[in-house]
């Protein structure tokens, strides 16, 4: 059976009456709720003016209380779009009553209590947990939680902010899932700080004895489809309901059951619950299958990433390289395979001098046939040289006879001499002359 639920947070259905329609003076009773606790004097009481149209608090009077805690105000300036706020000031918090919550004008109370820095009597009504949306695509789910919280004493809790020996222990806390952005608390308590921390957040504002409810909203992210949550009930909790979209995934935990699935704003709600725990037990909450993002959305998420820039640069980058290295061996190659012929020629050149060089070292040719040949040579060499510049040390591992005949190839007094064009022999000195 599905049944609906309507959630009410600070629910104040109440009638708004204008300063019209009462009477020119208020007049009330300030009392001490804490048992044996009496009125201190001189307390100051204040009628604060609501300016609804500019949104607006306006002072209008102030005045004392006498010997049995009574006040009156006179003269009362009425206005359409106003209303009355009485507020009483006191050393630990400041209690105030809207007027436009009050029928009998002449007959207003307000109630003050003696102040304890002490948790004792602070418990939890309830905790009701909802996730009432999932951003699948970032996966990230919008948190939101309704704490009710029972001071069972009759002081007010107000934490002793100039103790030096304070910690978080000494503070009003609760712990909320790991990694939470975008906290945002509202309550039904006096005014105070809110201390947040990275498992959760602290509290400082006064509480007074009854219930006040604590809003509380947040993000989570989940990796994969899931994350876990393990809740701290200091204070105890007499109800933790934990509330998750019937399409949006699974929840679990020990020390709970399910119950009737309820709709919230049109929306099918899945629930469990548990009661009565003490103070100090943890519920470790898990929820699982949740919404992840479509192919299509993971893919363009990856190519508006950082990672998937730096991937595209390195593979373009490896391409660039690829094609100048093999244009750079296509080029090499082409080069081998024009200077080869020539580089076998010089060396074979070389080769031939170094031969003609041991022939006259042996005495089987002339001085002047070894000067005619080798000299040819070195010309032919030179006109290799002019053609293709090679810059290779190749003489200097070749035998002695090969180094020096190489050597000489630098002498410029071979290359004055007269080359006969069709023998490609030098001309020598008689046959000049």
């Amino acid at each position: 059976m599905i049944f609906t639920l309507t959630i009410a947070l600070f629910l104040n259905n109440l009638q708004t009456v204008n300063a019209q329609d009462q009477s020119e003076f208020i007049r009330g009773k300030v009392i001490n709720g804490t048992a044996g606790g009496i009125i201190p004097a001189n307390i100051e009481v204040m009628l604060m003016s609501i300016d609804i149209a500019n949104n607006r608090i306006i002072e209008q009077e102030t005045t004392n209380i006498d010997l049995g805690g009574n006040f009156v105000f006179t003269n009362l300036k009425s206005g359409i779009d106003s209303e009355y706020r009485l507020v009483v000031s006191t050393d630990s918090y400041t209690p105030y009553v809207d007027m436009a919550t009050v029928e009998n004008w002449q007959d207003v109370q307000i109630t003050i209590y003696e102040d304890t820095p002490s948790l004792e009597n602070i418990t939890i009504n309830s905790y009701v947990m909802m996730i009432p949306t999932l951003d699948a695509r970032n996966r990230h789910a919008g948190v939101l939680t309704v704490i009710n919280v029972d001071n069972l004493g009759d002081k007010v809790w107000v934490p002793d902010l100039s103790n030096p020996n304070l910690t978080g222990l000494d503070l009003l806390r609760f712990n909320l899932p790991l990694g939470f952005t975008d906290l945002t608390i509202e309550s039904e308590l006096p005014n105070g700080n809110v201390l947040e921390i990275d498992s959760g957040f602290a509290l400082t504002n006064p509480i007074p004895p009854g219930e006040a409810a604590i809003l509380i909203s947040y993000i989570v992210p989940y990796e994969g489809d899931s994350f876990n949550f393990n809740l701290k009930l200091p204070y105890g909790a007499d109800l933790v309901r934990i509330l998750l979209p019937a399409d949006a995934g699974q929840i679990s935990a020990e020390k709970v059951a399910a119950t009737e699935s309820v709709i919230v704003a049109d929306k099918i709600f899945n629930q469990i619950e548990g009661e009565n725990y003490v103070k100090g037990e943890e519920l470790l909450i898990a929820y699982f299958g949740l919404p992840q993002p479509t192919p299509f959305q993971t893919l363009y998420d990856f190519t508006q990433s950082r990672l998937y820039l730096i991937l595209l640069i390195g593979l373009v980058g490896t391409a660039l390289l690829s094609i100048l290295t093999w244009t750079v061996y296509s080029r090499r190659k082409n080069n081998d395979y024009r200077e080869k012929p020539i580089t076998q020629n010089r060396e074979l050149l070389l080769a031939e001098i170094a031969d003609i060089y041991d022939l006259f070292e042996s005495d089987q040719i002339t001085e002047r046939e070894f000067t005619e040949r080798s000299e040819s040579l070195k010309q032919l060499i030179i006109r290799l040289d002019k053609s293709i510049e090679i810059n290779r040390n190749s003489t200097d591992s070749a035998p002695e006879p090969l180094r020096r005949a190489s050597s000489d190839l630098s002498d410029n007094s071979y290359s004055d001499q007269p080359i006969d064009p069709k023998t490609n022999f030098t001309k020598n000195s008689d046959e000049q002359n």
